[in-house]
């Protein structure tokens, strides 16, 4: 398959905080005179957060005609979870799949989002989201900013993950936003907003260096993230954490959510939170994953043994990975296997490249049974299990735990041959809470009774609806991205005279 990488330099993002001075008192009440005045009074679009979906939203409104926005993250640094998160964004029938030979539609886009959902996803937004990330895509793409390859995986057939330097995105989109005039401002926690139903106004209080402000608006955008990081809150809705990694922005602390909800918001399927398998143990953060088993390897428990099928959602295999003994489980391959890993995903570089003996993360030798010794592994069991594995292989039949093809149907199993073999201990970790406030297609926030909260809109990980019972590769940062521009638009439908 031709590829195409484009590799970009991350760099370090802008501190919008203020400086840290030390001030008389009557100094300090004047520089939090000076500092306020960043602040205006009255906006078209007030937007709470600052990931892909705040800053798409900041960036489609200002191209369509929204002439005053102001964008608060409560962070001191701007991007949220987007500046880390793997840079997937699943989209379909684009121009590089096309420069890489790879034929697909909406609709099969649409017919697997579905299916991988269990039929739970709101048929509306999943349609939207597949057209609005087309859009958002080709905006990216026409600027040139370029994905480093295509990837299939966890639910689909055909290669529609496009892997991009998601910080080169955020930063892209803060740059176009900064220079169409839209004010940001960090280290700003938006706390509540209050509806005037008779002007259609909103009120939006923010504490910012100690003081609380009121800023008014016509249009209120809620992107603001999940709650991964507010630990009471997840473990209403998430076992087993004792055993799961947590890797979200410092901000998703469910802010949003509870403004949301007290203007009479409603959240919605919090019973398909999963966690996501392929971490390395103690990983420091979100960029410390694999999904090799999606090019060829297999994950056994701590008795050598396969037990699930390793073609399915990460999602699915870690809800199996933690009813195993002492929760705990391994990734095997070859080096077949990890040279063309390095080749399909650029971003795992970092786990699979200038291994040595000090590499930590995975256990390597010439043979199975010494890998598989060094690292824990039962040694006869694990080399009974890939011998027997290669043989099923080898013959082309269905492998236990029905098994038929690298991803989601796309490509065929590998033998796991080729020394040195490795055996990587796995840990699962929660992304993202992947469910969230109710809202249509517009993007406009829904209250219980199926009414219309007046001009608050909700995009990003802050949305339910889209992923159903189960979460596909790629449609995170896609949500944000497509949810962004779809409130831009919403915002500048509700604004204009």
């Amino acid at each position: 398959m031709l590829r195409r990488f484009f590799l970009a330099s991350p760099s370090l993002f802008l501190n919008l905080r203020p400086p840290r001075v030390l001030f008389s008192s009557a100094d300090a009440s004047e520089f939090i005179k000076k500092e306020t005045s960043k602040f205006p009074e009255e906006v078209d679009l007030m937007i709470i957060g600052s990931g892909a979906a705040g800053l798409s939203c900041a960036v489609r409104a200002s191209e369509l005609g929204v002439n005053s926005t102001l964008l608060v993250e409560k962070e001191p640094l701007i991007g949220g979870s987007s500046k880390m998160c793997g840079g997937h964004f699943s989209v379909a029938d684009t121009v590089f799949q096309k420069l890489n030979h790879i034929k697909d539609s909406p609709a099969f886009f649409y017919r697997d989002l579905i299916e991988a959902g269990g039929g739970k996803n709101d048929p509306s937004l999943v349609q939207k989201f597949i057209e609005a990330g087309r859009a958002q895509f080709d905006f990216l793409y026409k600027n040139n900013i370029r994905p480093m390859s295509l990837w299939a995986s966890g639910g689909s057939d055909i290669p529609r993950g496009h892997v991009f330097n998601p910080y080169e995105i955020v930063f892209f989109l803060l740059d176009k936003a900064r220079n169409s005039n839209v004010k940001i401002v960090s280290s700003a926690r938006a706390v509540g907003i209050e509806l005037n139903p008779v002007s259609q106004t909103q009120v939006v209080t923010v504490e910012y260096l100690g003081q609380r402000l009121k800023v008014k608006t016509a249009v209120t955008l809620l992107a603001s993230g999940g709650f991964a990081n507010n630990r009471k809150m997840l473990q209403q809705y998430l076992n087993d954490l004792e055993n799961i990694q947590v890797f979200s922005g410092n901000g998703n602390t469910g802010d949003g959510h509870r403004i949301g909800l007290k203007l009479g918001g409603q959240l919605i399927d919090t019973e398909f939170i999963k966690p996501s398998y392929g971490f390395i143990q103690n990983a420091a953060d979100p960029n410390d994953f694999t999904m090799i088993f999606y090019g060829g390897a297999v994950i056994l428990n701590q008795e050598g043994h396969r037990f699930a099928n390793e073609s399915t959602s990460y999602k699915d295999i870690g809800l199996t990975a933690l009813q195993q003994t002492n929760g705990r489980s391994f990734i095997v391959f070859d080096e077949n296997i990890r040279l063309k890993q390095l080749e399909s995903r650029p971003p795992e570089a970092r786990l699979w490249k200038n291994l040595n003996e000090h590499t930590s993360h995975v256990y390597f030798a010439n043979s199975i049974a010494e890998a598989a010794r060094r690292a824990g592994l039962h040694p006869i069991n694990t080399e009974k299990t890939i011998r027997e594995y290669n043989q099923i292989v080898e013959k082309g039949l269905e492998l236990p735990f029905g098994r038929k093809s690298l991803s989601g149907g796309f490509g065929k199993p590998v033998k796991i041959e080729k020394p040195p073999f490795y055996v990587m201990p796995a840990s699962l970790g929660i992304m993202g809470t992947y469910c969230g406030l109710k809202v249509n297609d517009k993007t406009q926030l829904v209250k219980n009774d199926g009414q219309i909260i007046p001009n608050v809109l909700a995009a990003g990980e802050i949305m339910g609806g889209v992923h159903g019972e189960n979460f596909t590769p790629g449609c995170g940062f896609g949500k944000a991205l497509a949810f962004g521009r779809v409130a831009g638009e919403t915002a500048y439908s509700l604004i204009q005279p």
